[in-house]
């Protein structure tokens, strides 16, 4: 008995150094983000919004978030649809192959982001579509949306038909039935989806570099310039504020329609 509360105890607490050597990161940049200095320095001296205020001001900070929003929320409305219609293709479909199109969809979580980026470079480079917004939009279309189809996909599995069909016999069409009972009752898998999608969106960097230019420059590759060429300590602001919207978020997510319920299918 003695010897198994040990084990126990270890095991714990190596679950918890690994939770904290992934959380380290964060734990570090918070506090800088809010210190006056101009330089990286942890623990900070003092705490100020000196940083925050001068990231709001940095023209070039604002036109990346401006950005990065623009392209995340049209990528996700895209990749919703998408997602919507491939769960009920491969839930509800009655043809061969479901589980070979299952994986086609869930595809992008698996291949490598890197062979993803170049790939998609060779395909829009002879359209002229590289460095725009409108090619950035739709490679993240298709990077986020096994997101939203893996979530959907586990929720019309455990979906009550019963509602559906009784509507259907008591006169109503299938059109009628879907946009009234089922979208309603998949309306919290869909808005998990979407947000969870949309914070993929705002974090990537691997496929957007390959397809970006000086017009076209989004908070990820923002953040690797600030570090990179000049060491702008703004950009323990502009990462702060990222990781305070995404946790937000994400606990909206989970406070609201229990998001890792979806994610365990």
């Amino acid at each position: 008995m003695l010897q198994g509360k040990w084990t126990n105890g270890i095991i714990y607490f190596l679950v918890f150094l690994l939770i904290l050597f992934i959380l380290s990161p964060l734990i570090v940049i918070l506090p800088i983000s809010f210190s006056n200095s101009d330089m990286f320095q942890f623990p900070p001296d003092s705490f100020s919004l000196e940083r925050y205020q001068t990231l709001f001001q940095d023209e070039q900070a604002l036109s990346s978030i401006w950005l990065s929003l623009y392209i995340g929320l049209v990528s996700t409305v895209l990749a919703t649809l998408l997602g919507l219609l491939a769960g009920l293709g491969v839930v509800r479909g009655r043809f061969p192959f479901r589980s070979l199109l299952e994986s086609f969809f869930l595809g992008p979580l698996i291949v490598p982001l890197v062979t993803t980026g170049i790939g998609l470079l060779i395909f829009f480079a002879p359209l002229g579509m590289t460095g725009s917004s409108i090619g950035i939009i739709l490679a993240h279309s298709v990077i986020i949306s096994p997101y939203i189809t893996r979530i959907l996909i586990a929720s019309l599995r455990q979906f009550n038909v019963s509602q559906e069909e009784a509507a259907i016999v008591h006169g109503a069409t299938p059109w009628y039935a879907f946009r009234t009972i089922v979208i309603p009752q998949l309306l919290p898998a869909i808005l998990s989806g979407a947000i969870l999608a949309f914070l993929v969106s705002i974090d990537e960097y691997t496929v957007t570099v390959f397809l970006a230019n000086a017009d076209t420059i989004t908070i990820p590759i923002r953040i690797y310039q600030f570090v990179s060429m000049d060491i702008n300590p703004v950009v323990t602001a502009l990462a702060g504020l990222i990781v305070i919207c995404s946790f937000g978020l994400i606990a909206l997510l989970e406070w609201k329609w229990k998001i890792h319920r979806y994610l365990e299918m």
